[in-house]
C-alpha cells in the first residue's frame, strides 16, 4: 500500500520535532507499506505568522499536484491542535477529502486538545474536522475521551507514540551514587517548553551549592534567547550538546540521570518515553497524555506548570536519596520495555489503515 504522510522536515538538523520523529518511526519500521512524505510545516530558522500565507499557498499547490501522481495512496495526516495547525491543516485535509482520498488524522496534542477556552473560530474549525467520518489517531484513553465529549467525534483508535527499543534493551545504567547528578532535556528549545523556569531553578540551585550539570540538546526557536543565558548563569555547569540524532543522542540519553520536562502543554513526547527507555528519571509537568506513563513516586515525579519550586524540590529530592533515583531509574525503563512494542505499533496502526 503506498500512503503519504504529512510532517515537518525529516531532518533534525532542520526541524526539531516530535511529530517528525513519530513520522521518522513509521516510514522506517512499517516496512509493509511504501511511504512517500509530504513536508508541511515551517523549518525552525523560518518565520511563522502572516509570513507563511505564501509557502501555504505553495504546499496547497505542491499538495494538490501530489494527489494526483498518487491517485491511489492512502494519506496519513498528522494533525496537532496549536493554532496554525487548525488554521492551516484543515485545508489540506479538505482537498484530500473532496478528491475522496482515503485519510487517517494521526492527532498529536496541542494547546487546544486540553485547553478550557477554544476561540469560536477554532473550536468550529475543529468540529468540522472531527465530523469527518476518517479513522482518527490518539496518543491516550484520555485524548480519545476528550475528542468524544468536547467534539462528539466518533471512529477513535488509541495508539501511544513508540520508539526503537534495540539500543536500550542492551544498555545497563550503572546508578550515580556519588557524582553531581546530569539533568538533561531534548527537544524545541522555547518558552512552551518551561525554558524560563528552568533557567530559573537551575540558577537558584547553583545559588544554594547543589550539585549538579545540565545538558541541553535541541535547537532554540528563537536564536539567542536561551542559551546564552543558561550560559551566563550556570558557567561551566552548563553543556549545549547541539542538535542530536541517532547514536549522539542515544549517547546523550545514556549520559543523564533525570530527563527533565517542565512544558506547557504537549501530546506524549517521544523524548520521554526514550529518555525513560534509557532509564532516565523522569521530571516534568503533569500535562496531556504524559500522565498515562509516569506514575508519581514509581517511575517518575511531578512538577507543578509554571513553577520554578516545584523543579528545585523534585531535584533536590532524588540528589539527596540516590536510593530512590535508582528505583525511579529501573521502574522507567521497565516500564517502557514492557509497554511499548515496535511490532505491535506496526500491526495496529495497519489495522486502522484497513479501516480507512
Amino acid at each position: 500500500m503506498k500512503i503519504i504522510i504529512t510532517s515537518p522536515s525529516l531532518d533534525p538538523t532542520q526541524n526539531v520535532s516530535g511529530i517528525s520523529s513519530v513520522a521518522q518511526f513509521i516510514i522506517q519500521n512499517n516496512k509493509k507499506n511504501e511511504y512517500i512524505h509530504f513536508e508541511l510545516g515551517k523549518k525552525d530558522n523560518e518565520k511563522g505568522g502572516i509570513s507563511r500565507i505564501i509557502p501555504t499557498i505553495k504546499s496547497l499547490l505542491k499538495w494538490n499536484k501530489l494527489l494526483s501522481k498518487h491517485s491511489k495512496a492512502t494519506i496519513h495526516y498528522n494533525f496537532p491542535l496549536s493554532k496554525a495547525s487548525i488554521i492551516r491543516d484543515p485545508l489540506f485535509i479538505w482537498i484530500a477529502r473532496l478528491r475522496r482520498r482515503k485519510i487517517i488524522i494521526h492527532i498529536h496534542g496541542g494547546i487546544f486538545l486540553t485547553a478550557s477556552y477554544i476561540p469560536t473560530y477554532l473550536n468550529t474549525i475543529l468540529r468540522r474536522v472531527f465530523s469527518l467520518s476518517c479513522p482518527f489517531i490518539v496518543l491516550s484513553e484520555f485524548e480519545k475521551e476528550i475528542l468524544k465529549n468536547k467534539f462528539n467525534c466518533k471512529n477513535i483508535s488509541v495508539l501511544p507514540n513508540c520508539v526503537d527499543l534495540r539500543a536500550a534493551v542492551s544498555f545497563k545504567k550503572i546508578t550515580n551514587n556519588k557524582r553531581q547528578l546530569t539533568i538533561g532535556y531534548l527537544g524545541r528549545i522555547t518558552e512552551e517548553k518551561g525554558m524560563e523556569y528552568l533557567l530559573e531553578a537551575c540558577a537558584r540551585m547553583r545559588q544554594q551549592s547543589i550539585p549538579f550539570i545540565l545538558k541541553i540538546a535541541g535547537k532554540e526557536e528563537i536564536k539567542g534567547q536561551y542559551l546564552p543565558r543558561f550560559k551566563k548563569e550556570l558557567e561551566e555547569q552548563f553543556i549545549y550538546e547541539g542538535i542530536v540524532s541517532g547514536d549522539k543522542k542515544n549517547a546523550f540519553l545514556k549520559s543523564l540521570d533525570v530527563f527533565i520536562l517542565p512544558s506547557f502543554f504537549e501530546g506524549l513526547p517521544m523524548s520521554l518515553i526514550e529518555s525513560m527507555s534509557f532509564g532516565v528519571v523522569p521530571i516534568t509537568t503533569n500535562v496531556g497524555s504524559i500522565h498515562q506513563i509516569l506514575k508519581e513516586g514509581n517511575n517518575g515525579l511531578y512538577i507543578r506548570l509554571k513553577d520554578t519550586e516545584s523543579i528545585i524540590r523534585q531535584i533536590t529530592k532524588v540528589n539527596a536519596d540516590r536510593s530512590l533515583l535508582q528505583y525511579l531509574s529501573q521502574n522507567a525503563k521497565q516500564y517502557i520495555i514492557t509497554h511499548f512494542n515496535t511490532q505491535q505499533y506496526i500491526d495496529k496502526l495497519n489495522n486502522i489503515y484497513s479501516q480507512a
